[in-house]
Parts: structure tokens; sequence; C-alpha cells
């Protein structure tokens, strides 16, 4: 692992202040009838908005080239809901799998749902009994301890950040808005590659849109 210099970390930031987002080439953009485009605003942001079909997605990833093996890996994406917060899920952190459509972790009524084989980040959902926001992960198809936070999806037009770290045991730590909120032992698998990831789904069969103001991942260099 390299960490003789600033370069000795692998690193992605985009803020989202050019003319369009290459979902081709820099990220995969994954969803069916979902829309992913540069939002014209103070600071630069990319706004995702799904279709109207109950539970459709539209999800942003990386490469999948962090794996905590190497080394600490930290992401961090700033949201803000655009549509009501009502009807909604989202998934923000590291997840196995960059290109398919998929709900990493979701969660319904008190059970969580774990598509991804390795993935770990934060969890809301308004189909849950109860709607605070939850840190999970899932380690080989194993599913984790839950963190149960007393913070609360923040209404449409305010900022939210989420920052989901990993150190090389594949344990993770939460926080939001610079306040850790909790941890998990064994949320991961270290020896695998992840992918950052933001992504929201509807809940209840019509659109819903987020903007992400930016995103930021580092990782150790094998």
């Amino acid at each position: 692992m390299a960490t003789d210099t600033g370069f000795g970390k692998v690193k992605i930031f985009d803020d989202f202040i050019g003319v369009a987002i290459d979902v081709t080439n820099n990220w995969n953009g994954v969803g069916t009838s979902d829309t992913i485009a540069i939002s014209a605003q103070n600071n630069g942001a990319v706004r995702l908005t799904t279709h109207t079909d109950d539970n459709d997605g539209s999800r942003l990833a990386s490469m999948c080239v962090f794996n905590p093996s190497h080394g600490q890996v930290i992401m961090e994406a700033r949201v803000t809901q655009v549509t009501d917060s009502e009807g909604r899920g989202f998934f923000i952190g590291f997840t196995d799998d960059a290109t398919t459509e998929e709900t990493p972790i979701s969660l319904s009524g008190t059970t969580f749902t774990t598509t991804a084989s390795n993935a770990v980040g934060f969890v809301f959902d308004t189909d849950a009994t109860t709607d605070v926001i939850y840190g999970k992960g899932v380690k080989t198809d194993t599913d984790s301890e839950t963190v149960t936070t007393t913070k609360v999806i923040a209404p449409a037009g305010t900022w939210q950040t989420f920052r989901v770290t990993i150190d090389p045991a594949g344990n993770a730590v939460f926080s939001i808005n610079g306040e850790e909120v909790g941890r998990l032992n064994n949320a991961v698998t270290p020896n695998t590659d992840l992918c950052a990831t933001v992504m929201i789904k509807n809940s209840d069969a019509a659109a819903a849109s987020m903007d992400v103001d930016y995103i930021y991942a580092e990782g150790g260099r094998e």
C-alpha cells in the first residue's frame, strides 16, 4: 500500500459543476426510466430522478476501485431532497456492484433486504416502520447489526452530509453533518472491491428527486 505521498491514495471528487454529466465514461448511471442530469445551481449539483413505477430507482456509482484491505476507505456525499420527502428511500455508501439496477440495501417495515453481497451505507425508506436514518452492512451475504440513528431525512431544500468510513478490518463508522451517529463491526468483507454510490428510489409510485452537491471517496492504493 503506497502512502509515501499524497498520491498514495485512490481518490474521486466530483463537484458536478460541468455542463453535463458523463454516465458512460466517468460514472455509472444505473436505472431504466430514471433521469440523471446536472442541475444548474449555486455550487453545482447532479439531480437523480426516478420514474413513477413503484420502487423505481436512480443511482450514480463510481467504478469498484476502493478496497478496504488496502487501507481505510471513505465515502462522503452532500444531498438534499428536491421533492417532498415522503414516498422515497435512499442508499448512500459503498457496494460491490456498480452497474446492476438494484438497491444494495433497502428497508420495509422492520425488515432489511440486502441485494448486494458486500455493501455498507446509510439506509432510509418511508416504507419503514420508523422513519429514521439507519446504518447497515452486508458481509459476504450475511447482514450486519443495525445502527438506528435519531436522525431523520431533512425537508426538501435542506442539505445533509453523509460520510461512511471503513477500516482495513471491515468495521464501519457513520457520520451525518460531521457528527458520528454509529459504528458497525464486521460490516463488510475487507478484501472486496467497492464502488461509491448514491441512490434514490420511490416508494409510492410517484417520481422522486434528490440533488447531490458532491461525492468524495478515497482509499488506499495497492
